[in-house]
């Protein structure tokens, strides 16, 4: 009885050692950073984001599932990288900002829409990659550093328009870009 016991202990352990290495992989296994590329954006001057352009505009869209976006802006504001939508409906002017840190809602500003109030829609599913608008601009000032960057239709074409800020040293250079196409348009030096 003895060596019965003793041979089922065995084989109990032997079993459970043999099952334990054997864990099936899980959703939850760690990410490479290829793998995350939807979850963090792109170094920006040097800083990493858990809040990419996308997430910020579906949050504002979940947000204010019936308003129209205007604009969009990425700069630093009082130290920290922030996305700030402006967007509008048939009654509001809404101000909304996350930042791209650490996803908290910065400003969330409604007020009744202007009789004179004349912004356009910024049609975002129609644009190009933020990623690539950023990377053509980048090549149109090569020595300078990207601080910011904007989307917004143009006031009297309705075009889409993307403009980076660049720093090259003293000098303020703003590259603007079809959003649309990528396209070149211009470039202004402060």
């Amino acid at each position: 009885m003895l060596t019965k016991i003793s041979l089922i202990s065995g084989s109990v352990v032997m079993l459970l050692a043999a099952c334990g290495g054997t864990e099936a992989p899980t959703n939850n296994s760690i990410m490479t950073e290829s793998d995350n590329s939807n979850s963090i954006s792109k170094n920006f001057e040097g800083e990493s984001f858990s809040i990419t352009y996308e997430q910020a505009v579906a949050d504002f869209q979940g947000a204010y599932p019936n308003a129209a976006i205007s604009s969009i802006d990425f700069d630093k504001d009082f130290g920290n990288y922030t996305y700030e939508i402006s967007g509008f409906n048939d009654t509001q002017e809404i101000d909304w900002e996350v930042n791209a840190e650490n996803g908290e809602e910065t400003k969330n500003n409604t007020e009744k829409k202007d009789l004179d109030y004349d912004d356009q829609e910024l049609m975002v599913d129609e644009l190009m990659v933020i990623d690539e608008l950023i990377d053509k601009s980048k090549k149109e000032a090569p020595n300078a550093a990207l601080v910011s960057w904007n989307l917004e239709a143009d006031e009297e074409t309705n075009t889409p328009l993307f403009t980076g800020e660049f720093k090259e040293g003293n000098n303020e250079v703003n590259i603007h870009l079809n959003a649309e196409t990528g396209e070149f348009l211009s470039v202004e030096n402060d």
